[in-house]
């Protein structure tokens, strides 16, 4: 391959990298900024993403949730017949996300795992949570009313990464770390053009000098040719 070639194909893959990193930037921007604008849930179909703020769900079992881990949330059905199946499906041991309105008007969102369900004997049900890092169940129960969903899955790493994403150093790392790489590409770019700027007029002024050697030379050839002659 030779050398325009490949500083074709290396424009064409600088510029694939460059915008490869800008776009991912870019979204990871978006998802940051769209994930606090709603309260740090994102809702995605018929399910929520949720960041897990404390170490209350930490424990020894299998699906226990540790802190800054990002949960999935299978949200109830608004139809009242599904809500009334989803409901019905729930079982001791699943993890459910609900609002703790023991306080009040300042309710909290909270995810604890189900120890007992009550029928409350009007066709509801209430359910008695515990976080697993805690010594005893939640002095309130929880009624379904106020169940948000059923956690279906947790991810520690990607939680881990929101929790960057949302932090203003993360935000400012978003911005950045494109714009580092973009100026860093330009001012190679900025570089190689200048560079060859300068090649190229070298070139030109050294085709100059060799046509204008060429045109002396035979200036000299005609001369003495016509000197022989003349002799």
């Amino acid at each position: 391959m030779d050398k325009t070639k490949t500083k074709k194909v290396w424009n064409v893959v600088s510029s694939i990298i460059v915008g490869v990193v800008l776009v991912a930037a870019v979204c990871a921007l978006g998802v940051a900024i769209g994930y606090r604008a709603q309260g740090q849930t994102l809702t995605v179909g018929g399910s929520q993403l949720r960041l897990v703020l404390t170490g209350s769900m930490e424990g020894s079992e299998e699906d226990s949730i540790r802190t800054n881990s990002v949960i999935t949330v299978k949200t109830v059905p608004e139809d009242a017949g599904q809500a009334r199946e989803f409901m019905d499906s729930l079982e001791v041991g699943d993890i459910i996300t609900f609002y703790d309105t023991s306080l009040g008007a300042s309710a909290l969102v909270v995810t604890h795992r189900i120890v007992g369900i009550t029928d409350n004997g009007n066709g509801g049900v209430s359910f008695t949570t515990k976080g697993d890092a805690n010594d005893s169940p939640d002095p309130s129960p929880v009624d379904e009313s106020d169940v948000i969903g059923v956690v279906t899955g947790s991810n520690y790493p990607l939680g881990a990464f929101l929790t960057f994403l949302t932090s203003a150093t993360g935000i400012v790392v978003c911005l950045i770390i494109p714009a580092a790489i973009i100026m860093i590409y330009e001012i190679f770019r900025i570089a190689f053009l200048v560079r060859k700027d300068k090649k190229d007029k070298r070139k030109s002024e050294l085709d100059e000098k060799e046509q204008e050697i060429e045109r002396l030379r035979r200036e000299l050839e005609e001369m003495k040719k016509r000197g022989e002659d003349n002799d």
